[in-house]
């Protein structure tokens, strides 16, 4: 490792005050959005929505089987797993919505 010399205060200012040859640019961030991609983004949403409600229409009637047969018998720990995700998944879809 390599100590530098101390460099006075003064020198530095010196330094700083002096006026740049060229000002500095720097290429400003463009930003795009196109009511395609807002419309592509609808139309994904509506998709998922659509397949998760049939997919929970069907969970739910296998459930309702087995608790009609008596044979449905759900852990604590499955079930505050299933809140979790849900929740989860439910705020990330929301993150994504709002951009």
């Amino acid at each position: 490792m390599e100590i530098k010399p101390a460099t006075s205060v003064e020198v530095i200012r010196s330094v700083a005050s002096q006026p740049q040859s060229e000002p500095i640019s720097r290429p400003s961030p463009s930003v795009s959005v196109s009511t395609a991609d807002t419309t592509r983004m609808a139309e994904l949403a509506r998709a998922v929505q659509g397949k998760g409600s049939l997919l929970h229409t069907a969970r739910l009637a296998k459930i309702e089987k087995a608790i009609r047969a008596g044979t449905y018998e759900p852990s604590a720990s499955q079930i505050a797993s299933r809140l979790l995700d849900a929740a989860e998944i439910d705020e990330h879809l929301q993150a994504i919505m709002r951009g």
